[in-house]
């Protein structure tokens, strides 16, 4: 029984009494080696999920190998121990440093240190028991902003030059073109805000915004991930200044408290009676006609009522009483 003892207690030390836990147990430290000595390993840098913690980024060491199923450059596959020590965390003294949760799921971002790139986690392989193995992708330079919240995000695919069309009984029609395709966490923002057809707003290389049309989403493909498929959007600069110009000079007439109508408007004007007074028309601009309909006096006050009579645009005032009562601006229509 003493030898049956001995070789229970040998194989609880090398991983547990089943065969797989041991082999899981194995890989674990061939894992925990290459940390130290491959060439392919590295140091992660992940937010700290504890808030009220002090230290708000803990780093772990981890290996970033290439994926060799793929051409893309920008696609590694990361491997982290579920449990490992954050080299980061001030020692205290020489006693043993204790292992900690590595808090890393699908769809979490971190720093690859020695590259000074950030990573975003795209598929974990739940087969893989010793250690954490999942497919990650490099994220785009420039965060998504969604309510003031930034969410780094994994870009794939360039703008498409040609457009296939098919012709058929003498109908045509062009295939859906999924230009690019992002990667990011899904949670009840991000899931909020990307609607089919919704045109939102995402930065260039550069930093710019620019406009991209939602052609579909896949919010259940991988856990706390979510795909996103766009098509490049056609966005009028020239119009959207016009836009802005319009609302700036709309605000500058309220300023003024301007009276603002367009060609061929008519219009009503009142203000307290004064005996033996009258309206009229000054300081009008050139081309403008303009007919006096009729003036009204009813409980102490006069309303004139004023009929535009050609498609000409400027300014006139309204006087009464040879006092301007209202500045009136004629607009295009």
């Amino acid at each position: 029984m003493d030898a049956l003892n001995n070789m229970r207690l040998r194989l609880n030390y090398n991983g547990g009494t089943f065969q797989q836990s041991r082999m899981i147990d194995d890989k674990l430290k061939s894992l925990k080696k290459a940390l130290l000595y491959s060439y392919q390993a590295g140091t992660m840098v992940i937010d700290n999920p504890d808030e009220d913690n002090e230290l708000r980024q803990l780093e772990f060491r981890c290996l970033m190998n290439p994926d060799k199923r793929t051409f893309e450059t920008d696609k590694m596959m990361l491997s982290v121990p579920f449990r490992d020590v954050c080299i980061n965390i001030p020692k205290l003294g020489r006693v043993v440093e204790e292992e900690i949760e590595v808090p890393i799921k699908c769809g979490s971002t971190f720093i690859w240190k020695e590259t000074a790139t950030r990573w975003i986690v795209t598929l974990q392989y739940i087969e893989e028991y010793a250690y954490f193995r999942a497919d990650v992708r490099k994220c785009f330079p420039f965060p998504l902003e969604i309510d003031e919240k930034p969410y780094y995000f994994a870009s794939i695919g360039e703008n498409e030059e040609i457009l296939e069309w098919n012709r058929k009984h003498r109908e045509e029609w062009n295939k859906l073109n999924y230009t690019r395709e992002i990667f990011l966490e899904r949670n009840e923002e991000t899931f909020n805000y990307f609607k089919r057809f919704k045109i939102v707003k995402l930065p260039n290389i550069l930093g710019e915004l620019e406009s991209w049309e939602v052609q579909a989403v896949a919010p259940n493909s991988t856990d706390d991930i979510l795909i996103v498929h766009l098509k490049e959007y056609f966005e009028n600069q020239y119009q959207e200044i016009s836009e802005e110009e319009q609302k700036k000079r709309e605000e500058e007439h309220e300023e003024k408290q301007d009276f603002v109508v367009k060609p061929y408007d008519s219009l009503k004007i009142s203000t307290t009676y004064v005996e033996g007074a009258e309206w009229s028309i000054e300081n009008i601009s050139s081309g403008l006609k303009i007919n006096i309909d009729d003036a009204i006096v009813k409980d102490n006050q006069t309303t004139v009522y004023l009929q535009l009579m050609n498609s000409k645009v400027g300014e006139f005032d309204v006087c009464y009483n040879s006092e301007k009562i209202q500045h009136v601006v004629v607009e295009s229509l």
